[in-house]
């Protein structure tokens, strides 16, 4: 079993996502089961990104309402990529809330994982080879609220799951071929980097370009989760971190 995390690039239009249920379906025929983790679709400016979402409350103070405001664009990716699975033939289903397992405390908007209970997701790979989870979102051990894991959170979904289900593997599908030596959109002479120790990681993410969000390059370095960071596009080998 392995656990998928795909961004809000490759979940902003259908073609897009067309690439997505590709890999998945892939992955099913290879691996038999998948974990798929989502964000919010798109960017700023997008009608369902996070911060598209925000603005539409007139103070986006970390609150219980701008957190489970917040959360909408990840239950949404994860909504529509579930239907459009089933109706390209693949079994799945999503887990939320209560269901996905993940209990937090109550610090909205960079909330600490408390617990993570991964019975429901078990049980539900006996009936399904496909689980959705929306990405950046808990639930709080006290107040029972919808709680979010702080900007680029739902890396942090995909390193947990990958710990707690001991997966194989957790993949993050990007618009890169993988960890480049510098910033392709910027740059021309760049190279992938095909290997990376925790700690080579923990410095590549301190650059401009964004990898995966520290608190989740931490957290596998902590557990010794490997990653696999590849393209959404391309059949590239992408950079492995593990070790």
């Amino acid at each position: 079993m392995i656990v998928q995390k795909y961004g809000g690039i490759a979940m902003q239009n259908q073609q897009n996502r067309e690439l997505v249920i590709a890999r998945i379906r892939a992955t099913i025929s290879n691996r038999q089961k998948v974990l798929v983790v989502v964000s919010a679709m798109g960017r700023k400016g997008q009608h369902y990104a996070t911060d598209t979402l925000l603005e539409l409350i007139p103070n986006t103070t970390q609150s219980v309402e701008s957190d489970l405001l917040s959360a909408c664009g990840e239950l949404i990716s994860a909504s529509i990529l579930s239907a459009e699975l089933k109706n390209e033939g693949i079994p799945a289903t999503i887990l939320y809330g209560k269901n996905a397992g993940i209990i937090t405390n109550e610090s909205y908007g960079n909330a600490d994982i408390l617990d993570v209970d991964t019975t429901n997701i078990m049980n539900a790979f006996q009936d399904y080879p496909c689980i959705i989870v929306p990405g950046f979102q808990g639930l709080s051990a006290q107040a029972n609220t919808f709680t979010t894991l702080g900007r680029g959170g739902s890396d942090l979904t995909a390193v947990v799951y990958g710990h707690h289900l001991k997966a194989e593997v957790v993949e993050f599908y990007k618009n890169v071929p993988g960890v480049m030596t510098a910033d392709p959109f910027r740059e021309e002479s760049v190279n992938l980097i095909p290997t990376l120790s925790y700690e080579e990681l923990q410095k590549k993410i301190n650059e401009p370009v964004e990898i995966i969000q520290k608190r989740a390059a931490k957290f596998a370095a902590l557990h010794k989760v490997p990653l696999h960071i590849r393209s959404l596009y391309e059949e590239t080998n992408g950079t492995f971190v593990y070790q």
